[in-house]
């Protein structure tokens, strides 16, 4: 089943990964959980006052699925143009040369994530 095909798995790179996952990374749970069970607990380092407190009415730019909407948008604007050039080079069976732009785009593509998570961090914590 395995000869002449590209994608088999040699049988001791299988192996190596089963004895990395249940000879190294199971024990280290094991070994893990019992260190952090035989610790004591952490204590707040603040005390914190008994009467909870009214939580403000958000605005509605605040709410959850306008905030998951807003933060998937503006990334996929960022990115539209390029991924219907690359998918147009596809569909047409044409070579798509232009990777230093891709790359660009790619960049401006993080650059518009973390700008995105940070003001969205920044909405709610401040409201």
């Amino acid at each position: 089943w395995h000869q002449a095909s590209s994608g088999a798995v040699p049988f001791g790179t299988l192996a190596a990964l089963c004895f990395l996952w249940f000879g190294v990374s199971v024990p280290l749970v094991f070994v893990g959980s019992f260190y952090g069970f035989r610790k004591p607990a952490a204590e707040d380092p603040v005390r914190t006052n008994k009467v909870m407190r009214q939580v403000p009415e958000q605005l509605w730019y605040m709410h959850p699925a306008v905030c998951c909407l807003v933060a998937g948008v503006l990334p996929f604007g960022a990115v539209f143009i390029e991924l219907f050039f690359i998918l147009t080079s596809v569909w047409l069976h044409q070579f798509y040369y232009l990777f230093g732009f891709l790359a660009l785009v790619f960049v401006i593509l993080c650059l518009t994530c973390a700008e995105i998570s940070i003001v969205l961090c920044y909405f709610q914590l401040c409201r």
